[in-house]
């Protein structure tokens, strides 16, 4: 089932990504990385008027007129695991996506602008990151299509907003450090 969710969200334009959904004032924000880099943590840190969404998987769809919106996703753990008695993700409600934060853990809080070109690598591995292995059983040419098309789909989304790495210390406000970022005009 997943398989096939995924294909048709790859054939749309759109992308799983292993990164927890935030917003704010309308907006949202992916906070991006690999398992262990804090994207609970942060999620959880988050002071209001920031909303957490999703802490893990979030989906990002290209609606007609191009935009990138991202639909908070569950993940499989929550189905077994036993304390997850107050996580919800409404995967019905979506928002407009302003950002994308790649996580670094690090002593003190600061968002770095990256280029398209690095967004596009790292959008490509943390899509990665967020399915899996769901090609196993793929022919070469279904396989190479699906590439293929996960890489358009990141290029597209890359050149679309603005990407960072931010990095994210024990105790800092890290939240300041996004508003900044998202707000620079550079």
């Amino acid at each position: 089932m997943t398989k096939i969710i995924h294909r048709d969200v790859l054939a749309r334009g759109g992308l799983f990504l292993h990164g927890a959904l935030a917003e704010r004032n309308g907006f949202g924000v992916i906070l991006a990385g690999p398992s262990g880099v804090g994207k609970t943590t942060a999620s959880i840190r988050l002071p209001s008027p920031w909303r957490s969404l999703s802490d893990d998987v979030t989906l990002v769809v290209r609606d007609d007129q191009g935009r990138h919106w991202g639909h908070p996703w569950p993940t499989w753990s929550f189905f077994w695991e036993s304390n997850n008695s107050g996580r919800k993700w409404d995967v019905s409600n979506a928002v407009p996506l302003k950002g994308l934060f790649f996580l670094a853990q690090a002593r003190e809080d600061r968002a770095e602008r990256i280029g398209t070109g690095q967004a596009t690598g790292m959008l490509l591995e943390t899509a990665r990151q967020a399915t899996g292995r769901l090609d196993d059983r793929s022919s070469n040419e279904d396989l190479k299509a699906m590439n293929l098309q996960l890489f358009n789909n990141a290029c597209i989304m890359a050149k679309s907003m603005k990407s960072f790495i931010l990095n994210v210390s024990l105790d800092g406000q890290f939240w300041k450090e996004m508003d900044l970022a998202l707000n620079s005009p550079i």
